[in-house]
């Protein structure tokens, strides 16, 4: 049975099923002299990015290589996610830490919270064009989303190149331009997160929850703790450790209970989500418990 995206999808993005996305998707790495080229595929170990790897092989693709960063306040569960899909499609991985550079980066002017998330971003584009030069695959799977940020600059490239919106030239682009001789292929970029959901199902992606809240609005998106740094805050390592111990005590109570739960520091503001008045006790019960613990943990430090 065909796969038929949704009605934003169709009308948004000019792309009606699965078969069409495939069809022009082949047609772009045909006409680029890429189809027979080596792939690296970025993978956090979540729902996009191991969709994105499924379709990829069921294109025939050559994923030469998975790569998954880490850094030390980094979940574990997403690792084992990344094992299990790349073990399944027999696509070898390493994992690559990222810490040293990532406290490197926090010393600057602009490192507050509100940036966290584009500094990791930014240092794990340049380490994976460095990782695609040594490899000598200079094409980049992401599972990057029609809900991306980077969407506009593809429009505005697709414009560029092509004169007007050419939706089906959109998933495989040199955006950014900045890193130059890659080509970013995005299986997933015209799909809105029905789709994606739809997609994960249809490819059998079993996805396991870290039980955190996530930075969508509707979406939820799981990465690691320190996206949940207050936006005016100074960013350091101590804050990453505070942030670390009380976000994985709650994912871990959260995952027990089936609901979503994330604090943000230093401010402690908890997100609870559905928030019911029986997850919202849980929560706080454990929350005397994390602090007691944290109090005796950093006596026994001192």
């Amino acid at each position: 049975m065909e796969l038929e995206f949704t009605q934003w999808t169709k009308e948004n993005r000019k792309l009606n099923n699965l078969t069409q996305l495939k069809k022009e998707i082949l047609q772009n790495f045909e006409e680029q002299n890429l189809l027979d080229k080596p792939i690296i595929a970025m993978l956090s170990g979540g729902k996009d990015s191991s969709t994105a790897l499924a379709m990829a092989k069921d294109l025939d693709l050559d994923i030469k290589l998975a790569v998954h960063f880490v850094h030390k306040w980094s979940w574990e569960l997403p690792k084992t996610q990344v094992q299990k899909i790349t073990k399944e499609y027999d696509v070898p991985l390493i994992f690559y830490d990222i810490t040293d550079v990532l406290c490197q980066r926090i010393q600057g002017g602009h490192s507050w919270g509100k940036n966290i998330c584009k500094i990791c971003k930014t240092i794990m584009k340049e380490k994976i064009r460095e990782i695609a030069y040594k490899e000598k695959a200079y094409t980049i799977l992401t599972g990057e989303s029609a809900l991306e940020k980077i969407a506009g600059p593809i429009f505005q490239y697709v414009n560029e190149t092509y004169g007007s919106y050419v939706y089906s030239k959109m998933e495989l682009t040199p955006v950014p331009k900045k890193y130059r001789n890659i080509k970013f292929f995005r299986p997933l970029i015209r799909c809105g997160c029905n789709d994606i959901e739809a997609l994960q199902k249809h490819y059998n992606v079993k996805i396991e929850r870290v039980g955190e809240v996530g930075n969508k609005i509707g979406y939820w998106r799981e990465g690691c703790c320190l996206q949940y740094c207050n936006s005016d805050t100074k960013l350091n390592t101590e804050l990453f450790d505070d942030l670390y111990y009380y976000n994985n005590r709650l994912t871990a109570l959260a995952r027990k209970h089936g609901f979503r739960a994330s604090i943000k520091m230093p401010s402690k503001e908890v997100i609870i989500l559905p928030k019911k008045k029986g997850y919202i006790d849980l929560v706080e019960k454990e929350l005397k418990e994390i602090e007691k613990d944290y109090s005796l943990k950093n006596k026994r430090i001192d």
